[in-house]
């Protein structure tokens, strides 16, 4: 969504930008505790971390900013990027051993 929106929106792309770092830290939490095991000393203070992370970005998105992109965008065009997005939903990841921003992050390090 994030793309289709920044593109046609383009008063909302610091929204856009935090929202990317926002996706980035889950990321990043999502593939430690994925190598972790609840015994862990830190599984726990990650785990809630995640969740209230997580829980600010919907809180953020829900009461600002898709209103903003509700009032910028017509029905039409919301209900072409909800079409799109399930079409891609079938490709989206299912597990954090690869997420993107991971593959970004090794990408520019190691060239």
């Amino acid at each position: 969504m994030y793309p289709a929106v920044r593109e046609r929106v383009p008063d909302l792309e610091n929204d856009i930008l935090e929202s990317y770092e926002e996706h980035h830290v889950a990321d990043l939490l999502c593939a430690e505790l994925d190598v972790m095991t609840p015994d862990d000393e830190r599984f726990d203070a990650k785990t809630t971390v995640l969740i209230e992370a997580v829980g600010h970005h919907i809180q953020e998105e829900e009461d600002d900013w898709f209103p903003k992109v509700r009032d910028a965008l017509g029905r039409k065009e919301l209900q072409e990027i909800g079409a799109r997005m399930l079409e891609v939903r079938a490709s989206a990841p299912r597990r954090p051993e690869h997420p993107s921003s991971l593959r970004k992050a090794a990408d520019a390090i190691l060239g």
